[in-house]
């Protein structure tokens, strides 16, 4: 009878535990704004777990992450960017900007009188418009609901040319430089373009952010602008010059909602990624949808209950953290077509390597399956894996071969599904092929020096 007893105490004891860590709203810990202001560059947005879309505000043209703490302006909100990041810039593309004037101006300056950014979610009041925009995102597609004062005009600017990190110094160093842009109207509910920018922090080739926008309302007038020039033009094709369109909704209209597919392939592949991604006009849905992913995740290792909430927090932001890079571009890789996972924003390995890697191999093993596939295949097309890319494009290395480590934790830990015997050919290459001059980007300098004094050892 004691020994039953005993049985029955220890198994309520296990459900009630269960049922403690099942209640648990692991994602309420998350505050994405611990690590964002000075050198901590944390992305602030909404993003799903290694999401290739992170809207968020974006404070001039300065900052790596878009955003700077209040009274910073804001220009508007992009739809990609980076996340802790140190060096120069990256992304910021596709800018877009709710306003109340007319159609005659194509730059629209507001500041924040209030702010409020959790997991998922962001959300800001502008002081001189009195607009509120509301933003949350799906892995390729962002959603946004802009609420305009009753009595003022309600407009909304899409921007293809603005980016981050922009120079007038001609091939600055790790500054991004705008190669063309190109914005077209589909219809009265539709816009669609791309921009095309190079350089940045790994100083890498062009890339183009190809977008897909919709809009829950026709727009009643409309411009478009090519460098300073607005018109009426209804496509303003890539002539090396910033391109844009301005929109204005009835007066009647005091909610817009609007819903952005990006992609890296094509504007059609954006279009697609937005109705793949979100299919419907529910604002709820999509965050519910994030915030469901996140758990998932955060849940995977669970804590001490006796935590105190401020030690809960640090501990699932940084959690959180580890998973906003590298980003998931399979199927959206512009450079080749193969079935193999593709990865991109790599910033850095050298960091990477001895931290939130391993972690992911331990917490999510396909994830780490898949990025290391992606590291080998990068190899196999574009002849070095990266020590960090960015922009589809290796570029920068410290510290020597820190990938070489990633293919070796997961190849220690027993991961399957990856070619092991390619991943060695990748090592033996970075460990004795010199890049010929390409140091900074693909391998090691000094190479040859290194391998002539061991060879002079060995004799």
């Amino acid at each position: 009878m004691a020994s039953g007893q005993k049985g029955s105490h220890f198994s309520f004891e296990q459900k009630e535990k269960s049922k403690r860590v099942e209640s648990t709203n692991f994602s309420s810990y998350v505050d994405p704004k611990i690590g964002s202001e000075g050198l901590g560059r944390v992305f602030i947005g909404p993003s799903t777990p290694f999401g290739m879309v992170k809207p968020s505000p974006d404070c001039t043209a300065d900052p790596n992450s878009g955003w700077l703490p209040m009274p910073a302006q804001v220009n508007g909100f992009a739809q990609v960017h980076v996340s802790g990041t140190g060096g120069g810039p990256k992304y910021g593309n596709i800018l877009v900007t709710p306003f109340c004037k007319d159609l005659d101006n194509i730059i629209h300056i507001d500041y924040r009188k209030n702010e409020e950014i959790k997991l998922g979610y962001y959300s800001t009041t502008f002081q001189n418009s009195g607009i509120k925009t509301e933003i949350t995102t799906a892995p390729r597609a962002s959603f946004y609901k802009f609420t305009y004062p009753k009595d003022s005009l309600k407009s909304l600017m899409i921007d293809a040319g603005f980016f981050l990190g922009e120079s007038p110094i001609p091939d600055a160093r790790e500054a991004q430089q705008f190669v063309g842009s190109e914005i077209r109207i589909v219809s009265d509910t539709q816009i669609e373009g791309y921009s095309r920018i190079r350089g940045g922090w790994n100083n890498g080739k062009a890339y183009t952010v190809y977008f897909f926008a919709e809009l829950d309302r026709p727009f009643v007038e409309w411009n478009t602008w090519k460098g300073t020039k607005i018109s009426k033009e209804a496509i303003q094709f890539d002539s090396y010059q910033k391109t844009g369109a301005l929109l204005r909704f009835s007066d009647k209209d005091s909610v817009v909602n609007l819903k952005i597919g990006i992609s890296f392939i094509s504007s059609a592949k954006a279009h697609e990624n937005l109705k793949r991604d979100i299919p419907h006009w529910s604002f709820n849905e999509v965050l519910n949808n994030l915030t469901s992913e996140w758990e998932k995740l955060l849940s995977k290792i669970s804590i001490s209950q006796n935590a105190s909430d401020k030690y809960k927090k640090m501990f699932y932001t940084g959690l959180y953290h580890t998973m906003l890079m590298p980003v998931d571009r399979s199927g959206e890789n512009p450079l080749w077509s193969d079935n193999e996972p593709y990865y991109d924003d790599f910033y850095a390995i050298w960091d990477t390597y001895r931290t939130s890697l391993p972690l992911i191999t331990i917490i999510d093993p396909q994830r780490e399956v898949d990025l290391v596939r992606s590291l080998i295949n990068i190899y196999k097309r574009d002849g070095y894996m990266p020590d960090a890319r960015s922009g589809n494009s290796n570029g920068r290395t410290q510290g020597g071969s820190n990938a070489e480590i990633v293919v070796a934790d997961a190849f220690v830990k027993g991961l399957k599904g990856i070619d092991y015997e390619l991943g060695l050919q990748a090592m033996l290459k970075d460990a004795t092929v010199p890049p010929g001059g390409n140091e900074e980007a693909e391998g090691r300098g000094g190479l040859i020096h290194t391998l002539s004094w061991d060879m002079y050892l060995s004799e």
